[in-house]
C-alpha cells in the first residue's frame, strides 16, 4: 500500500478534479484533460518544496517566491498549450478560474499538504517491511531492513553499509533509497541517508553509527533535528 500510494492518490486527485472542472467546461473530456495538467505543476512542488528552509529567513523567501512563480508558469503553458493543441481553445475561451493564481496555488497546496498527512498515517498504521531487495554487483541481494546502517552516495555508485561492516555496491540512486526506505531512516546529507535505530550519539552539526562520524548539512538540519529530538 505504501508503494503505490502517492500514484493511487494522484489518480484520485485527478477525477476529483475532473468533477470540479466539469462545472466550469463544455464536456468531461476537457474538464479531465485540465485536470491531468495540473500534475506536472505538483510533481514540481513535491520535488522542490523538500528544500524550502527559513533557517535563513531572506533565502527562504526568495525561494519561496521563486518556486511559487515556477509552479504558476508550469501550470499556464501546460493548460493553454495542451488545451490548444487537443480542443483549439484559446486562453480566452477558458473559464478565469482556471487561470486564477491563488486558486492554483490554493489548491495544489491543499492536496500536497493532505498527501502528506494520509502518508503519515499509513506509515503509522503499516508494519514496516522487514526484509529489502535490490541488486549488487548484478546480483539480488536481500537483507533485513533493521540491519542496515546507512546509505552513502559515492558519484555513480552507492554504497549499502551494514551493521555487521558487510557493505554492498548498488546504481540504485540515493535519491530512490530515500523514497523506498521508511521513517527508521533519515537523509542527514546529500551524500548520506542513516539508520536512526543505530545512532549511539548526536550534536546539531554531526551524528555518529557505530565508529563512523557524519556531518549533518545544514539543509537537513532542522529535519533532523525533529527526527531524533529526545534523544541523548
Amino acid at each position: 500500500m505504501k508503494k503505490y500510494f502517492s500514484l493511487i492518490y494522484w489518480l484520485a486527485v485527478v477525477l476529483l478534479m475532473s468533477l470540479v472542472f466539469a462545472s466550469v467546461v463544455d464536456g468531461y473530456s476537457q474538464a479531465f484533460l485540465l485536470a491531468i495538467m495540473f500534475l506536472p505543476g505538483a510533481l514540481f512542488v513535491k520535488f522542490f518544496i523538500k528544500d524550502l528552509s527559513f533557517e535563513n529567513r531572506l533565502k527562504g523567501i526568495l525561494y519561496g517566491g521563486c518556486l511559487a512563480v515556477a509552479t504558476l508558469l508550469i501550470e499556464y503553458l501546460c493548460i493553454v498549450l495542451t488545451s490548444w493543441y487537443l480542443f483549439k481553445l484559446t486562453p480566452g475561451s477558458l473559464p478565469d478560474l482556471i487561470f486564477n493564481p491563488v486558486f492554483i496555488w490554493l489548491l495544489l497546496a491543499a492536496f500536497i499538504a493532505l498527501e502528506r498527512i494520509i502518508s503519515y498515517y499509513i506509515i503509522k498504521a503499516v508494519p514496516p517491511d522487514e526484509f529489502i531487495t535490490f541488486t549488487s554487483e548484478r546480483k539480488k541481494i536481500s537483507v533485513r531492513v533493521d540491519s542496515i546502517l546507512l546509505v552513502e552516495s559515492r558519484d555513480s555508485e552507492v554504497m549499502i553499509r551494514m551493521t555487521d561492516q558487510t557493505a554492498y555496491r548498488t546504481k540504485m540512486k540515493i535519491s530512490q533509497w530515500e523514497s523506498v526506505l521508511d521513517n527508521r531512516f533519515l537523509r542527514v546529507h546529500r551524500s548520506y541517508i542513516i539508520n536512526k535505530n543505530h545512532i549511539s550519539h548526536q550534536t546539531l552539526n554531526e551524528v555518529t553509527l557505530k565508529d563512523l562520524t557524519i556531518e549533518v548539512s545544514r539543509k537537513y538540519r532542522d529535519a533532523f533535528r525533529q527526527s531524533v529530538q529526545g534523544r541523548s
